[in-house]
């Protein structure tokens, strides 16, 4: 069983607000007609286990999630550090604002918000769903 959502009608949207990408992709989210689970990482924290199914679901490990070049990063931990998943996880509960992108989730589709029109992937309709008479 998923501990994420995999509803179709709702869009699970993690993200830190204190970033500008972060608030044009809830913006995006916002718009469509889903329903919104807006997970903001200054508020909110998320078990280990859930990081690594969200990780997952993006395809990638738990170490990729992490903005090494965030000064929350590179103040705490310097530069040029390599992470293990247990590391990953550990910097991602003390500081989530390292989250290197905002991340969504509908239904079995997930994505890792590089830019806000990403959000859009979650939105619109896939054009092979698209009956035309």
């Amino acid at each position: 069983m998923s501990i994420i959502s995999t509803n179709d009608r709702q869009i699970t949207f993690i993200f830190d607000p204190s970033t500008k990408l972060g608030r044009e992709c809830q913006a995006y989210a916002l718009s469509s007609e889903a329903e919104i689970l807006a997970i903001d990482l200054t508020k909110t924290k998320i078990a280990d286990t859930e990081w690594v199914e969200i990780a997952e679901r993006i395809g990638k490990t738990v170490p990729e999630l992490i903005a090494k070049d965030h000064p929350a990063f590179t103040n705490l931990y310097g530069e040029g550090i390599e992470l293990d998943n247990t590391d990953a996880l550990k910097v991602l509960n003390k500081n989530p604002e390292t989250l290197v992108y905002p991340i969504a989730i509908r239904g079995d589709k997930a994505v890792m918000a590089h830019t806000f029109s990403d959000i859009l992937k979650l939105i619109k309709p896939d054009s092979s769903d698209v009956k035309i008479p």
